[in-house]
């Protein structure tokens, strides 16, 4: 059990969870890939050992556990409740966990995103088959979000079964590197071989070499870099044989973890790598980097080759400048970004420039010359000064020149203003000549409750 929390945070930090918000969306049109699952007994690895937080010689052997989810929810605190969600989810026999997936349609849907990841986290140690019949029988297209949790929960205990499963059922996985989001998506190989090698990491590497595509690309990266954040020189060593993206996301993913530990030997590293490798694997390098040492990388970003590794090596450095010195950053940014990188990292500068001095951040945004940085900035402060007056921030907004973001800063701002003064929010959009009818009706819709954020 003791795999379940990280697994529950893992998956609401990668996005599944929003998913799940919507609520069971009935039955599931897909065909079951694995009709007779319900037939075969839960792996051999999968029964849960004594140490997790439901063994009863630990340290809170003593308290009674929690029967009931409302028995959870009267425990005070937030850490004790978590615990005591795990408590009752870990004591359950096999034949109760449907019974508990049905009972999440009646919480408040935040509170049932994470009892349903750390549910079917649990449901998977014991029974893996039948969580997963159960997401693809009774979820319809949401069980979609838990069929990961099930999955890596899975391969924690036993990655060779969940292989298995994964291989004859890789249609009920083809969105789970969509869902993550940017670099983080991991497809279902990935997920596996991740776990897979924290147990054995040459079993992961065996097992990625038996894939083709991108699976094959997935599950030997993960099982890399699990290898490389504790010795990166040997995951080095282990990427013969490999070729193509397989061979330059393994690089990139040594790279990033080497660069935690010793600067000059990843340098070395890197430029040992063939050249049309060498950028992207020096981006992720710096990516890291940024984090520990944003001066240093500040230099070193602007080593690589123009292009999509450096832009987002340009963006990581200045988040991690604007940290300590927005405005530094800032500048730094002007100076040595492209466009696009400018525009994606002033969002994290000014998020942190208007949190230290929001006057500052305002008057640096407006004085920058018409264009697409100054569009970035001022959204980027408009959007971040939760704090500040609505109607002076909706005037700023309105001088962005690109239609999308004014859209969307004087959207999002008008509907603070309605949470402060409706009446006067609302007179404002029906009177502005700098917001079409279309727009002026998504603000309205979603003041009221309906309809997307405006301005997407």
């Amino acid at each position: 059990m003791k795999n379940i929390l990280p697994i529950a945070a893992s998956c609401l930090l990668a996005g599944g969870a929003i998913g799940y918000i919507a609520g069971n969306s009935g039955s599931n049109s897909e065909k079951n890939e694995s009709a007779d699952a319900k037939s075969k007994p839960a792996a051999s690895g999968s029964s849960r050992t004594s140490s997790g937080s439901g063994a009863s010689g630990g340290g809170n052997s003593k308290e009674r556990k929690p029967k009931t989810y409302e028995e959870v929810a009267a425990t005070p605190g937030q850490t004790a409740r978590l615990q005591a969600l795990v408590d009752l989810y870990s004591g359950l026999g096999s034949d109760e966990f449907a019974g508990e997936a049905e009972k999440l349609d009646n919480l408040p849907f935040n509170e049932r995103i994470l009892s349903a990841y750390i549910l079917f986290a649990a449901w998977a140690e014991v029974s893996p088959y039948e969580a997963f019949d159960h997401a693809n029988s009774k979820m319809g297209r949401t069980g979609m979000f838990v069929k990961p949790t099930i999955l890596q929960s899975w391969a924690a205990t036993d990655p060779k079964a969940a292989s298995r499963y994964y291989e004859s059922n890789k249609s009920e996985f083809a969105m789970m590197g969509m869902m993550g989001g940017g670099r983080g998506g991991s497809s279902g190989a990935g997920t596996i071989s991740a776990e897979w090698a924290k147990q054995d990491p040459e079993g992961a590497l065996a097992w990625a070499k038996t894939l083709e595509g991108r699976d094959q690309e997935q599950a030997t990266m993960k099982a890399l870099s699990q290898i490389a954040t504790t010795d990166p020189e040997r995951a080095a060593g282990l990427t013969m044989g490999l070729e193509g993206d397989s061979l330059s996301s393994a690089n990139s993913s040594i790279a990033s973890e080497w660069a935690k530990k010793d600067w000059n030997a990843t340098e070395a590293f890197v430029k040992g790598l063939p050249v049309d490798q060498q950028g992207d694997a020096l981006g992720a390098a710096v990516r890291s980097l940024a984090s520990e040492n944003p001066t240093l990388a500040a230099t070193k970003a602007l080593e690589i080759p123009e292009g999509n590794a450096r832009d987002e090596a340009v963006e990581s450095v200045a988040e991690a400048m604007a940290r300590e010195n927005p405005a530094d950053a800032a500048k730094w940014v002007v100076a040595n970004g492209t466009e696009k990188a400018q525009k994606d990292a002033m969002r994290d500068v000014m998020g942190s420039w208007v949190n230290q001095d929001a006057a500052a951040a305002k008057t640096w945004a407006v004085e920058q010359p018409e264009g697409a940085v100054r569009d970035a900035a001022v959204s980027s402060y408009v959007m971040s000064d939760s704090k500040g007056n609505p109607q002076e921030n909706i005037k700023l907004a309105e001088t962005i020149t690109d239609e999308g973001s004014r859209g969307w800063a004087i959207g999002m701002t008008t509907m603070r203003w309605m949470g402060e003064d409706s009446e006067a929010a609302t007179e404002y959009i029906q009177s502005s000549d700098v917001i079409d009818d279309r727009m002026k009706d998504r603000i309205l819709r979603r003041g009221e409750g309906g309809g997307r954020p405006p301005g997407r």
